[in-house]
């Protein structure tokens, strides 16, 4: 028996059901990028507004990339399960915000017609870093990018997530507000947004980009939870929890965060009903989230990927690289300024502790994706700083060099092969394997400036950086990760 709304009956009786009438719901809000992360975090925010009654909230979820999850989904009724664990304690409920799922490219019309819809006021967006085609070290749109080259050729038929934007945005009528929340990990990230967009209709429609400009809200904002993708292993232990087989079920850890800036065009979801903060200013907490927990988990990625560590919780078992990551987490606690009200250290080591959370299998493949898009937002930013102040950060220095590493080298510690997933790595690849010298392949890959950006870096940090993917090369990563700082 699958997941649907004329089982619900059936679920195990701790899971909590919708406790509304979805027969009532209208659209109102379209979501792209269909993944696990949108279904445990902004759609539980929207039905906390729609449990309070408001019913005009109903997601439309978009999928550019995959029909799974859109097929998966419409044949349940748009009906899934989140568990929530920690340790051996696990709490469920359905999520029923949810009204349409769409795969784009089967319905382009349906999803150009949802956004440009004057009923719906909100657009959300979880579409990873890569997916605004951002060149990463300008934040600027990249034109070679090939799904925007197509975009620019064919407006009415597009491809990438800011060519569906704004198609969308080109047909809806004057005067309809629209506010787009962009809840990925990028600093400012609505304000880069802006930015893209206007690029983007400034080549398509001059008139459309002013419309941007003027008529349409881009809020920044800061998401946290920790939401692995989902396994057989996960999908088979949710449906012994539910007692029937849910293709879009997700366990993910009982913390939960989205902090807002509160500037809207129009009529929004009483988010706050889910807990979500709204403020004047987000910057402090985007910084502090995005080097604390995702700097730290992509130098947890990347090492425990060289030592065959296949989740962070295992990682932070291991003797060696809990005390890695707890270094780095030291290193880049000291480059944040606290947002008001908010002890870093504090949430740091709150961090630490759902990192340890060994009931979410959340793996090291999963984050070590794309590093040429994370690590210029996660860990440079702290670098720069840091170097221009004089101020060596050892542990971060060295995931740095376990990045790279782990980008030249062919398997791990156990002889296994690494399946590295990220398009914009091969030039990077291609400047360490290129030379036998360390420092001559510190000086090429850091002036690829699509990730390093194109201010020079100081020779003391080259020079420590080539010892450093010396010592990886010939005593490999528990040997540089053993090391002890002396303040």
């Amino acid at each position: 028996m699958r997941l649907a709304q004329r089982t619900l009956c059936s679920a195990d009786a701790g899971v909590r059901l919708p406790g509304y009438d979805r027969s009532r719901l209208s659209r109102g809000v379209v979501h792209i990028g269909l993944g696990a992360f949108h279904r445990a975090h902004q759609a539980l925010y929207t039905e906390a507004a729609i449990r309070d009654g408001d019913t005009r909230w109903g997601v439309v979820g978009v999928s550019l990339r995959e029909p799974r999850m859109a097929r998966a989904l419409t044949a349940q009724d748009c009906l899934y399960a989140v568990i929530e664990r920690q340790g051996a304690e696990a709490a469920g409920r359905i999520v029923g915000a949810l009204v349409q799922a769409l795969y784009a490219p089967h319905a382009p019309e349906q999803v150009i017609g949802a956004i440009a819809d004057p009923a719906v006021s909100v657009v959300t967006c979880t579409v990873t870093e890569k997916g605004y085609s951002r060149h990463p070290s300008t934040s600027d749109l990249d034109t070679s990018d090939p799904d925007i080259r197509h975009d620019l050729a064919r407006p009415d038929a597009p491809r990438s997530t800011i060519g569906v934007l704004a198609a969308g945005l080109r047909r809806r009528p004057s005067g309809a507000p629209l506010s787009i929340v962009c809840c990925d990990n990028m600093a400012d990230n609505g304000d880069t947004l802006r930015k893209l967009l206007t690029q983007y209709a400034s080549q398509v429609d001059p008139a459309l980009a002013r419309r941007i400009h003027d008529e349409v809200a881009l809020p920044n904002a800061m998401v946290d939870r920790i939401v692995p993708a989902a396994t057989p292993a996960s999908l088979t232990w949710a449906q012994q929890r539910l007692g029937l087989r849910d293709e879009a079920a997700i366990v993910c850890e009982p913390f939960t965060q989205w902090v807002i800036e509160d500037r809207f065009a129009g009529p929004r979801p009483a988010w706050e009903a889910g807990g979500a903060l709204m403020t004047g200013d987000v910057r402090p907490f985007q910084a502090m989230k995005l080097r604390l927990l995702n700097g730290t988990h992509s130098a947890i990625a990347y090492a425990a990927q060289l030592c065959g560590i296949g989740t962070v919780a295992g990682a932070l078992a291991d003797p060696v690289l809990g005390a890695f990551a707890r270094g780095v987490m030291a290193d880049l606690d000291a480059t944040v300024a606290a947002p008001p009200g908010y002890d870093v250290s504090r949430y740091g080591k709150a961090l630490l502790g759902r990192f340890r959370n060994a009931a979410i299998a959340h793996h090291t493949a999963q984050i070590a994706m794309d590093g040429t898009q994370k690590i210029p937002v996660r860990w440079l930013p702290a670098l720069r700083e840091s170097l221009a102040a004089g101020i060596e950060r050892p542990w971060l220095e060295r995931a740095l060099a376990v990045w790279l590493h782990y980008l030249r080298c062919n398997g791990n510690a156990r002889g296994e092969p690494l399946a590295i997933q990220d398009p914009g790595a091969p030039p990077l690849t291609a400047a360490l394997c290129g030379t036998d010298s360390h420092a001559e392949a510190v000086r090429r890959v850091l002036a690829h400036g699509a990730v390093f950006g194109h201010l020079p870096w100081p020779q003391p940090f080259q020079r420590r950086l080539a010892g450093h993917l010396a010592l990886l090369r010939e005593c490999g990563a528990v040997a540089l990760l053993s090391f002890r700082a002396t303040t």
